[in-house]
């Protein structure tokens, strides 16, 4: 348990080489989760930053630890003698293991999965060929909790690749070190890329008059370009030209502020809003999405600077081999998926609960997740993210989830920060001003989906969504079924509020509508 910094890769290291087992765990993690992940194991050693950290980890897994490490120290230091003898390291095997890490516990319970030296090593092999163009020496950002193996293979492959790893200990402080690191890349998940975009937009925004003129310009620009770009093999020249000075004018000063340096993003963990792609990739700096699971060390799928799909999760990596079932859901097998046989299919293929598709290039597609989809009491099928990818689009929606399962029609919960509500309140006369304003925002953006798969209506929830409070995983992903738990009530007051509605209007109003 160590923040980010150089100790937690040197401690790694030669737990490794010792022939120990590293399990990372995050120091903002609640005692809570922390005694059930410590259920999956038996800690020998202890490495913590701070000895009060020790106060959420099981009375009975540190008294049973034959060691214990902190940097705020427990004892004082014993020097070690200048001419000690180094002690005699073991022989290491290929297929010891190396590593324990959990899954996301966005269904349930979280598992823990063991991967060997071999394992680590092939999936390091795996994506370094995929980002070669980047020059020796290329820097990246170390700011992911390292307990994430996200983060953790992100610093394997610029060790293998001699790429330069700048640790941030603190992610608050992420964008302002980037001026002084000036990365190549960087890789964090989609709530991050979320964040930076409105970030940005709001710099933008708060431009004098002409200059926020400009700006509104060239992005227009910006994205006619990409759209052009992605679509046929060669852009008009007159909207060439134009590109050329709003990048003169704006872009090239944006990615200025994120170092100068940047050639791309890599996302992963979650799907990464369309929106939010479409902007990066206007701007010059386009988000590569990857998809992983963590019952397998190696990504299934990867976009790379050279074979880059937009809305794809990129072509399916070696060693995996990967097929879509009957039923849409993805299928991978290979020397990296940890899981039991029993748990494997047949023919050997884990069944990762998730809903794709590959088009005639190779590139995978995800739909949505097989536990997401829900039947309405019609007989409908209902496939969650259509709608929640829509519902994210809207102005201030940090998150949505939407509802119905055996239930007559959709409705959905719209996740709006405190601040984003106080500052459509004051745009709009109120709160009943600014709740009138979401649900037109709801019927754009939902205007293309099916009917019967649009929110009848929906339900704000205020309070910030974190890990601490539950709502979302270590690495930001969203706890579809806590949320729905949670909110329960919020969601049944809908449901009778629309029903009341349509009494009242003698049935004369399609429920599916506002």
């Amino acid at each position: 348990m160590l923040p980010n910094s150089v100790r937690w890769e040197v401690v790694q290291h030669a737990v490794y080489r010792m022939g120990g087992i590293v399990v990372g765990l995050d120091c903002n993690d609640p005692a809570e989760r922390l005694a059930e992940l410590f259920s999956h194991f038996h800690a020998k050693a202890l490495i913590v930053e701070r000895r009060d950290l020790l106060a959420r980890i099981p009375a009975s897994v540190s008294q049973a630890a034959k060691l214990i490490v902190s940097e705020d120290p427990l004892l004082p230091n014993a020097a070690a003698p200048a001419d000690a003898p180094l002690p005699v390291m073991p022989a290491l095997t290929p297929d010891q293991p190396a590593t324990l890490i959990f899954t996301s516990g966005t269904t349930g319970r979280p598992k823990a999965l063991v991967y060997s030296h071999r394992q680590l090593a092939l999936a390091i092999a795996s994506i370094t060929p995929l980002l070669a163009d980047l020059p020796d020496q290329a820097h990246t950002v170390c700011w992911l909790p390292l307990a994430n193996p996200f983060q953790r293979m992100t610093n394997w492959c610029a060790m293998a690749a001699n790429w330069k790893s700048y640790m941030v200990p603190d992610p608050s402080r992420m964008l302002a070190e980037l001026p002084e690191i000036r990365p190549h890349f960087l890789v964090a998940v989609p709530r991050f890329y979320e964040k930076l975009h409105q970030e940005i937009q709001g710099r933008l925004e708060r431009l004098p008059g002409r200059r926020r003129a400009a700006s509104r310009w060239a992005q227009r620009v910006a994205g006619r370009y990409w759209q052009a770009a992605s679509q046929r093999p060669r852009v008009p020249l007159a909207l060439t030209c134009q590109y050329r000075l709003a990048d003169r004018l704006v872009l090239r000063r944006v990615r200025r502020a994120l170092g100068g340096r940047l050639r791309f993003f890599i996302s992963g963990s979650a799907p990464l809003p369309p929106a939010v792609g479409e902007a990066f990739a206007a701007l010059g700096t386009p988000i590569l999405e990857a998809y992983g699971i963590s019952e397998n060390i190696v990504p299934m799928a990867m976009n790379a600077p050279g074979a880059y799909r937009a809305g794809s999760v990129g072509r399916p990596l070696a060693p995996n081999a990967i097929r879509i079932a009957a039923d849409g859901e993805i299928l991978v097998k290979g020397p990296c998926v940890s899981v039991k046989p029993a748990e494997a299919s047949a023919e050997g293929y884990w069944r990762t609960g998730d809903l794709g598709a590959l088009d005639a290039d190779g590139f995978l597609h995800i739909t949505g997740r097989k536990s997401d989809v829900f039947k309405l009491s019609t007989g409908r099928k209902i496939v969650p993210r259509p709608l929640e990818e829509a519902l994210a689009r809207i102005e201030g929606v940090a998150h949505c989830v939407a509802a119905g399962r055996n239930r007559k029609f959709v409705v959905a919960l719209l996740n709006v920060p405190e601040p984003h509500w106080l500052a459509l309140q004051q745009r709009h006369q109120g709160a009943e001003g600014a709740y009138h304003h979401l649900r037109d925002q709801v019927n754009r953006a939902c205007a293309h989906l099916p009917e019967y798969s649009r929110p009848a209506d929906v339900a704000v929830i205020f309070e910030t969504f974190t890990p601490q409070g539950g709502e979302l995983t270590a690495n930001l992903k969203l706890r579809r079924n806590f949320v729905l738990e949670k909110h329960a009530k919020a969601i049944e007051a809908i449901y009778q509020r629309v029903e009341k509605e349509a009494r009242v209007e003698s049935g004369s109003r399609k429920v599916a509508k506002f």
